[in-house]
């Protein structure tokens, strides 16, 4: 094993070396319940090295003992993870991450967050097309009438679906329809979207997640057709997929991309 003695190094290298180790091991343990042998042998320590550290994360609250000489992530992550949580402006990341994309693209881009039915539209990063969507902060309409809307509604049920559909579009007896739409949508991680209230308007929306999985807001590029044509909505998607990856990152998200196998 390469699990050098610290005591041989330099003080500074030393500490260094052991506090990485140790959240090495809160990193294992992260996705299961592990045993003290387990850890060992994925980091490539000595036991006696694992158990010294587990001891000590364990003596602040970091690791807990679990039955069968199991460990596991402690109360003092959970305490910390909310701190953090509450320390993290969820607008300000992604208000950053719409204009970047908005500099890059030169269309308008829209953050907006989900207030039962309706989507709620927080920011708008201003494009440099010379006809705008007029959507302002503040506007809201229904979830199913937007493609914002719809990344918002991508961990809804089926027929939560069709019911907001149909809140959306009381017109149109669609609920089979609007099933394998959003489906759809979720399989590819993407919205690609076509106004009905207004046929000239595409826009292309993701869903932005924090560290609990939970979709929080959604990000949206909207523009009036002649700038937004079906060839650009394809382009510009995985531009939009990699900016909702890079905030819900931010927020600590630490899923995959749906369309990824496995």
């Amino acid at each position: 094993m390469s699990d050098a003695d610290p005591a041989d190094m330099p003080r500074e290298r030393a500490g260094s070396q052991t506090l990485l180790r140790g959240l090495d091991i809160i990193e294992q343990l992260s996705g299961e319940p592990l045993r003290v042998a387990d850890v060992s042998d994925r980091l490539d320590l000595t036991f006696p090295t694992t158990q010294r550290l587990a001891a000590a994360l364990i003596d602040r609250g970091f690791l807990k003992k679990l039955p069968k000489g199991k460990l596991a992530l402690g109360p003092k992550l959970v305490q910390l993870g909310f701190l953090a949580r509450e320390q993290i402006d969820m607008l300000g990341l992604a208000r950053a991450g719409a204009e970047t994309l908005c500099d890059a693209i030169g269309l308008c881009v829209f953050i907006g967050a989900r207030d039962g039915d309706v989507a709620l539209h927080l920011h708008r990063a201003m494009g440099r097309q010379r006809i705008e969507v007029a959507t302002r902060p503040g506007t809201r309409r229904a979830l199913a009438d937007t493609g914002l809307g719809k990344a918002l509604m991508f961990d809804d049920t089926p027929a939560a679906w069709a019911r907001l559909f149909m809140l959306a579009r009381p017109e149109q007896d669609d609920g089979a329809a609007a099933i394998d739409e959003m489906r759809g949508h979720v399989a590819a991680g993407v919205v690609l979207h076509h106004s009905t209230s207004d046929d000239t308007i595409r826009s292309v929306a993701a869903p932005i997640r924090d560290a609990s999985g939970a979709i929080v807001a959604a990000l949206s590029v909207a523009s009036p057709v002649q700038y937004l044509d079906e060839q650009k909505m394809r382009e510009i998607a995985p531009q939009v997929l990699q900016t909702v990856r890079e905030i819900s990152a931010g927020l600590g998200w630490r899923g995959r991309d749906p369309r990824d196998p496995g």
